[in-house]
């Protein structure tokens, strides 16, 4: 190879974890309230899942509006569709 001939690139193979289903996690799922209808949410359990960042997502249920999750990297609860 000559000094100015560009490098073949590497890929990086990125190894998934597999997802950790869990009602008890080390830190404790926040206390949320429904954003249709204010009343508590109920903590339903927590997945743990991801390459890079780990990513985690708590699962929430309101008993008027059915079931929500919340994002941790992002801070948003969303709707399940």
């Amino acid at each position: 190879m000559s000094v100015n001939e560009p490098q073949p690139l590497v890929q990086v193979k990125r190894t998934r974890r597999p997802a950790v289903f869990t009602s008890t996690p080390d830190t404790a799922a926040p206390n949320l309230v429904c954003p249709i209808c204010d009343l508590p949410l109920k903590y339903r359990e927590t997945v743990i899942a991801g390459v890079k960042p780990i990513e985690r997502w708590d699962y929430f249920e309101c008993r008027t509006c059915g079931a929500f999750v919340y994002r941790d990297r992002t801070k948003r609860l969303r709707a399940v569709t």
